[in-house]
């Protein structure tokens, strides 16, 4: 991996998330260039959010765009005070529509709060479920696949191996760190990771962070 895009990252922002910071510490063992990625960049910032529907809501709403225009779609449903599943259920698709989600997202979003209102999930008893139950059950929803499932276990219940390989940052950062001429495939995102069991999820904070970085970094100045 090159390492001329060296950045300084404030103390503040590193992880002090112990169970995280082992998870790192063993990857440093199994891959030479995780290694000297975390090195370089110091270790990912904490961005765990609660097990809740908000969360989940947050995370489907960030499917396909990126985290700036995800950040801005958030925002808006906050200041309406649209984040609990009893208030989504209430409004309809064209309410979503008019802050900015796809009609799509809209329906995703309200059907999922529909469903967790009248019983058909019950996302604090689903938290207790081992992954593959978990994963299992959520997909069964409209709008639910995999990246979102991977995504909510990582951020939300601190599943270190959960592995969401089809996210593009993701791709374009392990293209970086082995570089590689061109984007990995999915395929070849999960045979990278199969050497960072059992903590892919861990490997992808630390890519998610070296991404951010090298973006910063070449951002041009003033």
């Amino acid at each position: 991996m090159s390492t001329k895009l060296e950045v300084v990252i404030p103390q503040n922002r590193l992880t002090s998330h112990p169970e995280l910071v082992n998870a790192l510490t063993c990857l440093d063992k199994h891959d030479a260039d995780l290694a000297s990625a975390r090195k370089i960049y110091g270790n990912p910032p904490d961005r765990f959010e609660p097990a809740t529907f908000p969360s989940l809501v947050r995370i489907i709403l960030g499917q396909q765009i990126s985290r700036q225009v995800a950040g801005v779609l958030w925002r808006r449903l906050q200041k309406n005070g649209w984040q609990q599943a009893d208030v989504l259920a209430g409004l309809g698709y064209d309410d979503l529509q008019s802050i900015g989600l796809s009609r799509r997202k809209a329906e995703y979003v309200i059907d999922l709060a529909r469903a967790e209102t009248d019983g058909r999930l019950d996302l604090k008893e689903l938290n207790k479920q081992p992954a593959k139950q978990f994963s299992a059950k959520l997909i069964g929803f409209r709008g639910v696949g995999g990246w979102t499932v991977s995504n909510y276990r990582l951020f939300c219940l601190s599943d270190f191996d959960a592995w969401p390989g089809n996210d593009l940052a993701l791709m374009e950062a392990v293209k970086r760190l082995k570089v590689l001429d061109r984007r990995p495939t999915q395929t070849e995102m999960d045979e990278f990771a199969r050497q960072w069991q059992p903590y892919r999820g861990a490997a992808a904070l630390l890519l998610w962070h070296l991404h951010s970085c090298l973006v910063r970094d070449c951002m041009p100045k003033g």
